[in-house]
Parts: C-alpha cells; structure tokens; sequence
C-alpha cells in the first residue's frame, strides 16, 4: 500500500512538473488543504421533474452534479481501448484513475497544473481534475463551479486566452474545449485529437442535454 502511494505521488508531481515546464516557473507548493469527496450522485425519488435547488454543496439544481462527478460520469463510460492512465485530485490529495477534487487554497498550483490565472479563480468556489497519468498535454480536464452563473462565458475567455497562450515548450496540446454544463459548471479541456474525440464524444453522450459549448479550437503550434 505505501508503495502504490508513493508511486502515485511521484506521477502525479512529473505530471504537474511537465505543465510547469510549459512556460511557468518552477513552483513549490504549500500546504493544502482539501475536503474529503464521494462520487455519489445524487438521484432523485420522484418522478422526471427537476430537482429544486437547496443552495448548498455547489450542486446542480438541474442535474444533481457537483465538479467531481461531471468528469466522474463521464470516465466511466469510457471503453477499455479508448481508457488512459488518469489521475485526479491535487498534489496533497491525489485520487488513483479518476477524477478527484482540486484543492483552491494554492494558486501557483493550480495555475500551473490547470491553467487557471487569479481573475479565473476569483469566478470558482470548487473544482476537480482528471489528468493523464504520464502527460498532462495528452489530456487535461477540468470541471469548475461558478461562484455566478452568469460569469460562464467570462470565465471561458480567460480559460482560452490562458491555453492559447501558454507557451508549450514540452510538447503542445492539439485541441481544446469549454462548456457550460448546466448553467453554472464550465468544463475545460485540452490534449490530442484522438483523446479529445473521445472525451467530446463520452461527454456530449452524457451532459448534452444540459451542455452548452462556450469555445472550442485548435492550440497553436
């Protein structure tokens, strides 16, 4: 058990290491602290009206989500040709080929690791993350809670102006999307075109319904 721990934690720092070498300065992080996530979601005892929204938890009056499993929900719909090593959580507490929640406390590393910039971070009370387990340039992705619904699209244009303009010096994403899951959760990714077929395939599979594309492109080389 210490060694899978252990090994865990030496990959998810050369992953977070490889985002650092694309264009940030070598970071070290404090002390973070991060709560403790199910990925249970909740379902409704009724019948196929919507759920009234308690206010709490950053849960989805529409859906029932919170960040941690709107990417949870969609890995496992993954098939086992089209899986990757994943990884989630942050550096304190990481989570084993899933998604987990990132912690907010740290600013250098999440904006090394997800490309979040202050004024993004100032929009999000909560966020989780799923990575690849050996290049996060291969994939990235991202689920975020808006602290305003209405700051979907603001926090899109910074998230795309961060990724278009991060300098890529270990290798360059080829692609990137936002959405807007249900109003008030933005989803950001980015990797390679294959991985990202998948993802955009799975993810539309699942959330579409409640899914809106913010931006989506190409990562210039």
């Amino acid at each position: 058990m210490k060694k899978r721990v252990v090994v865990l934690f030496a990959v998810l720092t050369m992953a977070v290491s490889l985002v650092a070498c694309a264009g940030e300065e070598n970071r070290t992080s404090d002390e973070v602290t991060n709560q403790e996530v199910t990925d249970d979601v909740t379902e409704s005892d009724t019948t196929e009206s919507e759920t009234e929204d308690d206010g709490e938890n950053g849960e989805s009056a529409v859906t029932g989500i919170d960040s941690v499993s709107i990417l949870n929900d969609v890995w496992t719909t993954y098939e086992e040709n089209d899986k990757f090593y994943a990884m989630g959580g942050d550096m304190n507490h990481p989570v084993d080929n899933a998604p987990g929640l990132y912690s907010l406390e740290d600013p250098e590393a999440i904006g090394a690791t997800l490309l979040v910039s202050s004024d993004a971070l100032g929009m999000v009370d909560e966020a989780a993350s799923m990575l690849h387990g050996m290049n996060v340039n291969i994939f990235t992705g991202a689920a975020f809670h808006l602290t305003d619904a209405s700051n979907a699209q603001a926090f899109s244009d910074v998230m795309k102006n961060n990724i278009l303009n991060n300098q890529w010096m270990c290798g360059s994403p080829d692609q990137y999307v936002i959405y807007s899951v249900s109003e008030e959760y933005v989803v950001v990714a980015f990797g390679s075109v294959d991985v990202m077929n998948v993802f955009k395939e799975k993810f539309t599979a699942v959330h579409g319904e409640y899914t809106e594309t913010l931006a989506e492109g190409n990562v210039a080389q």
